[in-house]
């Protein structure tokens, strides 16, 4: 199956709940808190916790879990490489297996899970932040997190938009990816065979064309929102004023509250 088609990553889902509803500077922030208590967690049970945790969001949201899975199949082989590394070079504990220099010890099988399970829930986090909130919604929420930053002298707007074009062009470079493995597929190149070096050496044809499409790309969104009388640094309207609802304050603090658990579990 092509690639674009596991690909959700940046693509907004129209659907009526809880999670559509909440404003986007309420999601981005319990996103980026989460993630980050995700980075610091150590015992099984705040694992478990946050595991529930983000279940329960995508429950919340109305997208078929099978939806979420689907979209990070093109990132698990990032996910198993770092496992295996831990898997293997992490020494501690028992020995369990010894296979001639390798060796696994009981710390570098519990440091392969809890990798694999970190990146997996950020990962979820971050899809289901984009599949519940339009990317100019959530332009305008980085640009209003991060306006005190301006008083210092940091291009927040600009910081914003970079944001929001790499998270738009991700499915659509990897659609033009998809045409161009097609295309060289029909003219001869085999995509699957041969040994390691030989596989990377055949997607040389497929990186320089899909480099080139980014730059042409790049171009075409820098003309279409000059066109658009889109000048750097000059204070401008929004089309939606971003406000927070009684929803939001609830969400908060029941963020704040779990990831109070989650702080405490970790001790």
């Amino acid at each position: 199956m092509a690639i674009s088609h596991h690909l959700i990553f940046g693509q907004y889902v129209d659907k009526k709940s809880i999670i559509h509803q909440l404003d986007p500077r309420t999601k981005l922030l319990i996103v980026m808190a989460l993630m980050i208590a995700a980075l610091f967690l150590t015992s099984l049970a705040s694992y478990v916790m946050l595991a529930l945790m983000v279940a329960a969001a995508i429950a919340a949201s109305r997208l078929p879990a099978s939806y979420i899975i689907r979209g990070l199949k093109p990132v698990w082989l990032i996910v198993i490489a770092t496992s295996v590394f831990h898997l293997f070079l992490t020494q501690g504990g028992e020995a369990l297996i010894r296979l001639g220099p390798l060796s696994i010890y009981e710390l570098g099988v519990f440091k392969a899970i809890t990798i694999t399970v970190r990146i997996v829930l950020m990962l979820a986090m971050a899809t289901l932040l984009t599949l519940t909130t339009k990317l100019s919604d959530l332009t305008s929420a980085i640009e209003a997190l991060l306006s005190p930053l301006r008083r210092i002298g940091v291009p927040v707007q600009e910081i914003a938009m970079m944001i929001t074009f790499t998270i738009r062009f991700i499915p659509i470079l990897m659609q033009e990816t998809d045409k161009i493995m097609k295309a060289q597929r029909a003219r001869g190149v085999d995509f699957s065979s041969g040994h390691i070096f030989r596989r990377l050496l055949s997607f040389i044809p497929v990186i320089v064309p899909v480099l080139m499409l980014a730059f042409q790309k790049a171009e075409s969104a820098s003309q279409a929102i000059e066109a658009r009388g889109y000048r750097p640094g000059m204070k401008r309207t929004q089309l939606r004023t971003l406000a927070f609802q009684a929803i939001d304050y609830k969400a908060l603090l029941l963020s704040g509250l779990l990831l109070i658990m989650l702080i405490a579990l970790r001790m």
